[in-house]
């Protein structure tokens, strides 16, 4: 694996882990709506301060310009999967299997819309992950 590829990887897989981490340590008596209000908010800065390294030689203004009409749906899809993770952990949910557990269902969720809307191959060796997949959910929810 080329390190074009493996450092995206390694740097959502880190901010992932961390994130299941910290969301784990909220206190329960701590308003969830105001903890992840401050922690996007923080999220905003840190995004606004990477915007050089991953948009070089364009101003703020052009890079907003290019932002499109999704990136609003997009907000309420983070916000969902923040806020149901959090409210997994004060279910209690482990963490060492919510977010493998989450990512199981996110995959098979995504299997159809895949294949159907953007023409992906499902080839037999991922028909067999699919059902390792499936059989992996249903063992870590016992």
């Amino acid at each position: 694996m080329t390190a074009a590829k493996l450092l995206p990887f390694l740097l959502a897989s880190g901010g992932l882990a961390a994130l299941h981490l910290l969301q784990k340590l909220v206190p329960a008596g701590a308003n969830a709506g105001a903890t992840l209000a401050s922690a996007y908010a923080v999220a905003a800065l840190a995004c606004l301060a990477a915007f050089p390294v991953l948009t070089p030689g364009k101003s703020l203004a052009e890079g907003f310009g290019t932002v499109p009409w999704h990136s609003l749906a997009l907000g309420v899809a983070i916000a969902s999967c923040e806020i149901g993770v959090l409210l997994a952990y004060r279910a209690g949910w482990p963490v060492t299997t919510t977010g493998v557990s989450i990512s199981a269902a996110m995959t098979l969720i995504l299997l159809p819309i895949g294949v159907l809307a953007f023409g992906e191959a499902l080839t037999l060796v991922r028909v067999a992950g699919i059902a390792m997949t499936v059989g992996g959910l249903y063992l870590l929810t016992k």
